[in-house]
């Protein structure tokens, strides 16, 4: 009966083969409605459950909403049975693996467990610490919400402008004045902008700036924009590069935005760049106090050497342009320790290195200390911040934890079934080798006519009856899983999910 809401606006036939009739629709949506406001709510009710963990309708929503249809709970919405149940068995069967691995210890393998460490850390770094100690200081959370808002329309705005650093601030003002009133007596936006605007990149094509969002722009751009329609041309107003006239081409709604929670470390991404130079600025004086905080030693007298000695093997190279004054420093020199902090060491070695990846001719020059200290900064940088995060309890923190757990999935999942799977299939005899030989013979056939030896295709016969049998293995260790964790899916109450679509949407 659910369906009939967003079927019914469609061509449909009744029993007599006759389209139905706009009062038939009516009749079914009325229905729907007073059958829908006599639904319980069943988002609390469990959906699966199995050894050790369950589901709710709720949870099943959220996460074939979020995973599988990227936020569009229209599409949710009208998703088939068959989908919803094979997105319930993928939820259920990563509940499973991560189980297993929990049971088999499958962080204790060291590969597995440095690749969850790493991931841990970059959640408590990037998800925790950046926000708390960095960007909560340049932006506040009311801010983050409120592009989120912004995100929800693009704009596709053109502009004209009138540099004040080429024209000064008077004579500007007059210019743009006067192509104001041109184009209040008629004159096209586009042409008044080929013609007049300094903005020579975005002048060619008419003064156009692309799909934006508002706060992709300055604040003056973002002002006028908010308070105009499609078609409609601002009055001339000033920003820090000049002053502009704005034309707001078109509009339209973000239809690929999904839920803030999805969307909210892009949002800060974004809001970190638009502040780049605040957080750059930030950032770096938080490193500086963890180096004093965790005395790293930087040697100055080594570094003003190197420094020395690269102004004077740049000086000998002059007259020779295939040499590189980088080739002159002995193996005793670029020994030079720089600085060295847990377990990393930074020596002369190191930065001739980095130098050399760039061409001769395009390497950063060396102007003083404090060029080599931030290459040291850059190097520690991570260990410094993965010493802190954990200082102040951020790797403890079940949120990021489990984000980083929620990640591991695929190595999780691989030693799972090697161990369960795949160390189980033996490899096939002989007789089974040359039997699929045999059996194959036109798959081996050369251009020629001729067939290809046996004992040149029998590691590719090898591996083809190998993945056979892994396939049927899988699917039988799979089911046996699901039976071993008692695994019971009410699919009557999964038919009945997005039974509450309609508030959802409000």
């Amino acid at each position: 009966m659910r369906r009939l809401y967003y079927e019914g606006f469609k061509p449909r036939k009744n029993d007599r083969g006759k389209k139905m009739n706009k009062f038939t629709i009516f009749l079914l949506t009325a229905l729907l409605i007073i059958t829908s406001c006599k639904q319980k709510d069943i988002s609390n009710l469990i959906l699966a459950e199995f050894k050790g963990g369950k589901i709710a309708v709720a949870d099943f929503e959220r996460s074939i909403i979020e995973t599988k249809y990227n936020g569009d709970l229209e599409k949710a919405y009208l998703s088939s049975f068959e989908d919803r149940r094979s997105h319930l068995r993928d939820m259920v069967y990563r509940e499973l693996i991560y189980d297993l691995a929990e049971k088999n210890s499958i962080d204790t393998i060291k590969t597995v467990k440095e690749e969850f460490t790493k991931k841990l850390y970059s959640q408590a770094i990037v998800n925790g610490f950046v926000i708390d100690s960095i960007s909560s200081k340049i932006y506040s959370n009311d801010e983050v919400r409120k592009t989120f808002e912004q995100k929800k329309i693009k704009y596709f705005p053109k502009h004209i402008l009138i540099d004040i650093s080429k024209h000064k601030d008077a004579p500007a003002k007059a210019k743009i004045d006067s192509v104001y009133l041109k184009l209040k007596n008629g004159e096209k936006f586009e042409d008044l902008a080929k013609t007049y605007s300094d903005d020579i990149k975005t002048g060619v094509s008419g003064g156009e700036l692309g799909w934006v969002f508002c706060y992709e722009m300055v604040k003056e751009f973002e002002d006028q924009v908010l308070k105009m329609k499609d078609g409609e041309y601002s009055e001339p107003f000033k920003s820090q590069y000049g002053y502009h006239i704005l034309y707001l081409s078109s509009s339209k709604k973000n239809e690929a935005l999904k839920s803030f929670e999805k969307e909210e470390a892009a949002i800060r991404n974004d809001l970190n760049k638009k502040y780049s130079v605040k957080f750059n600025e930030t950032v770096l004086k938080l490193i500086e106090d963890l180096m004093v905080r965790y005395e790293v030693k930087i040697d100055s007298a080594n570094i003003k050497q190197f420094i020395k000695q690269t102004k004077n093997y740049e000086e000998k190279a002059k007259n020779d342009d295939k040499a590189d004054p980088l080739d002159h420093f002995t193996d005793l020199e670029k020994k030079a320790l720089f600085s060295e902090y847990d377990g990393i060491r930074i020596d002369a070695n190191k930065v001739i290195a980095a130098l050399k990846t760039f061409p001769k001719d395009k390497r950063p020059e060396l102007d003083g200390y404090n060029d080599i200290r931030m290459f040291i900064i850059e190097k520690i940088r991570n260990n410094l911040l993965e010493r802190r995060v954990d200082e102040l309890g951020y790797t403890k923190k079940k949120t990021f934890i489990e984000a980083a757990k929620s990640s591991m999935y695929g190595s999780y999942r691989e030693k799972i079934i090697q161990k369960y799977v795949k160390s189980n299939i033996a490899e096939p005899s002989e007789e089974e080798l040359k039997k699929y030989y045999e059996e194959n013979m036109e798959v081996f056939k050369n251009d020629d006519g001729s067939y290809k030896e046996f004992i040149k295709v029998k590691a590719s016969i090898s591996n083809s009856i190998k993945g056979k049998k892994f396939t049927t293995s899988l699917k039988e260790w799979e089911n046996g899983t699901f039976n071993d964790y008692g695994v019971r899916i009410n699919y009557s109450l999964l038919e009945d999910t997005f039974q509450k679509v309609g508030d959802d949407k409000k």
